[in-house]
């Protein structure tokens, strides 16, 4: 009699055991190693002939507005954008133009960084060049309403990666002021 209670335990314990094993299993196999990242196709930005992203330009919400990293000019720009009433989230998508440098962004106590990623576009082999990058960075950015919001991003050296905002050296210096 104890002999069979022993057996039908152990095999209640194996169908546990084997179901616990099976669940883990699936478990696993469904969680992507990679983030999910966005494709070109999810981004619209103008891109010159060979496909390069333009350097010339930075979209805001959908709209593109002139920079101008390309001329020697290492000054910076500054861009004022009017926002909708029933919006809250600023999108910027901007080139990386040099695989050394990238752009960071100045996050203030009165907005948020929800969302960034970075898209390489795709180059057909035959129209690649040495030199340009076919990256463009894109920040979702939360500002309140109804308020004067400053936005800096600054184009720097990857060199520059490790040290705050404000010790950065910027090659280039964007401050975008949204307003309601």
């Amino acid at each position: 009699m104890n002999y069979s209670k022993s057996w039908s335990f152990k095999k209640l314990l194996g169908i546990f055991l084997w179901a616990f094993l099976v669940s883990s299993v699936f478990l696993l196999a469904s969680c992507d190693k990679e983030p999910v990242l966005e494709k070109k196709e999810d981004i619209e930005f103008p891109v010159d002939d060979k496909g390069y992203p333009k350097n010339n330009v930075v979209m805001i919400n959908n709209k593109a507005y002139p920079i101008d990293l390309v001329g020697e000019s290492h000054m910076g720009s500054e861009i004022e954008v009017k926002m909708d009433q029933d919006r809250d989230i600023v999108e910027i998508v901007l080139p990386q133009r040099l695989p050394i440098n990238y752009w960071s962004l100045d996050e203030k106590e009165y907005m948020d960084l929800i969302s960034y990623s970075m898209v390489d576009f795709p180059i057909k082999d035959e129209d690649m060049v040495e030199g340009p990058s076919a990256a463009v960075q894109k920040f979702g950015i939360s500002v309140p309403r109804d308020e004067r919001t400053e936005i800096l991003l600054k184009w720097s050296n990857v060199d520059e990666i490790g040290k705050l905002f404000k010790d950065k050296k910027e090659d280039y210096l964007l401050k975008i002021i949204v307003t309601y």
